[in-house]
């Protein structure tokens, strides 16, 4: 859905946000919409492959998942600019999504299966990656930052007082817990939830290398924090296992998307 903003006719640019979801993409969609001039933005969620081409200025669109998928576009379409969100995995699969109360919202492998997608991308010019954490803690630096990356962004606020501007859509709300200053306090939400992240801890031991090698811990002494936890499973919107076929059949799905994305953009495999 379009949301309308006022400006002249501009070069057409979408920034399209994605990344393993609970990472903070709905937040950062919200700062970029609020904080920057656009003409057009998605109410919500959108998927990359579902969008007509706009005619001038810049859309604003975020579907976290799309990060599978951008590689075998971003070489063709210029005209399309990313924001991939990265987040410590701990906090992840303890994230709870108000819209769907009862359950945990993901886990391990949807977050590792974004990790490898991300990788794919990772230092492409039209690529920026941006962690939550360093989001929440010094916001207008990593608006510095952006700027840098995207010079057709035209600010309009700062990003620490987004939410003094905000007017996000219901289904934004739910996503974000709410619309307030951005703070550190959700980084080491997880803290709250040992039961649920012993139990991914057992069951995806590679999560411990993984934190690790991203820099969010020096090494396993963390885990001391978990001695004595009973492990313990809970309903999650996501499966633990045995998604291979939903992964062979959606990506078969996806290379229709992927044609038609390109075919309506007069653009052409290589």
């Amino acid at each position: 859905m379009w949301r309308e903003a006022g400006g002249g006719p501009r070069m057409r640019h979408n920034l399209h946000i994605v990344g393993c979801p609970r990472s903070g993409t709905t937040l950062l969609a919200e700062m970029l919409t609020t904080c920057y001039e656009v003409d057009g933005s998605s109410e919500h969620e959108e998927s990359l492959f579902k969008l007509e081409p706009h005619a001038e200025g810049l859309y604003v669109s975020k579907k976290p998942n799309d990060i599978l998928w951008l590689d075998r576009v971003l070489p063709l379409d210029e005209r399309l600019h990313v924001i991939a969100m990265v987040r410590d995995p701990r906090a992840v699969v303890c994230s709870i999504h108000a819209g769907h109360p009862g359950m945990y919202f993901c886990n391990y492998p949807v977050w590792k299966r974004a990790e490898k997608a991300l990788r794919r991308i990772r230092g492409h010019p039209r690529v920026r990656v941006v962690a939550y954490e360093d989001l929440v803690s010094r916001p207008d630096d990593i608006q510095r930052e952006i700027e840098q990356a995207f010079p057709f962004l035209r600010r309009k606020h700062a990003f620490s007082e987004f939410h003094l501007h905000a007017h996000s859509s219901q289904k934004s709300i739910n996503a974000l817990g709410g619309v307030r200053a951005v703070d550190q306090a959700r980084t080491q939400g997880w803290r709250a939830h040992l039961p649920r992240l012993k139990q991914q801890i057992v069951r995806h031991p590679g999560m411990r290398a993984d934190l690790v090698h991203y820099g969010y811990e020096a090494d396993d002494a963390w885990l001391s924090i978990l001695d004595g936890v009973q492990p313990r499973d809970f309903p999650c919107r996501y499966r633990d296992r045995g998604e291979w076929l939903k992964y062979l059949e959606q990506g078969l799905r996806y290379r229709g998307k992927i044609k038609r994305y390109l075919r309506r953009r007069g653009l052409h495999p290589a």
